[in-house]
């Protein structure tokens, strides 16, 4: 070793108070070391934001027609306008769970990494026609049910 490596960074005519770096005593040597650590993680950091390009959001349908992956940054919400199709099926949303517990709400919710959403479905035959009345001779539908023929 040289005496410029082993050459120490003086403060002795810094002003008492005299800032944020005032009371640091470090060799250029490890200064140069820590100049270059942290311009390697940089570097790391940039090419695997580079490589990676976001996040993969990939979607389960259950047998209906498919729906293509998207990519996603951090903290972003999901756009995704395609709804899958199933015979005999209504569907009812995305969820976060392969079981259709927990329901993903596509303006709330945000990736923080790679996923799966599932579909969730509702069998169609829950539409049920009611026998007219005599009294009233109108067909009446529940209001979920015209709600699930809506969204078909």
């Amino acid at each position: 070793m040289n005496d410029s490596e082993n050459r120490e960074v003086q403060t002795s005519d810094a002003k008492p108070n005299g800032g944020l770096y005032s009371k640091i005593n470090m060799s250029v040597r490890t200064a140069n070391i820590l100049v270059a650590v942290v311009f390697v993680l940089l570097v790391g950091a940039g090419v695997f934001v580079i490589r990676h390009n976001g996040f993969t959001v990939a979607f389960e349908t259950d047998g209906g027609s498919a729906v293509e992956n998207v990519k996603v940054m951090h903290s972003e919400l999901i756009v995704q306008n395609a709804v899958p199709m199933k015979e005999g099926w209504v569907f009812t949303g995305r969820y976060s769970d392969p079981a259709c517990t927990q329901k993903w709400d596509l303006e709330k919710d945000t990736v923080t990494g790679s996923m799966t959403l599932y579909a969730g479905w509702q069998k169609k035959n829950s539409l049920r026609w009611l026998p007219r009345t005599a009294a009233e001779n109108e067909i009446h539908i529940p209001m979920w049910n015209l709600f699930c023929a809506a969204v078909v």
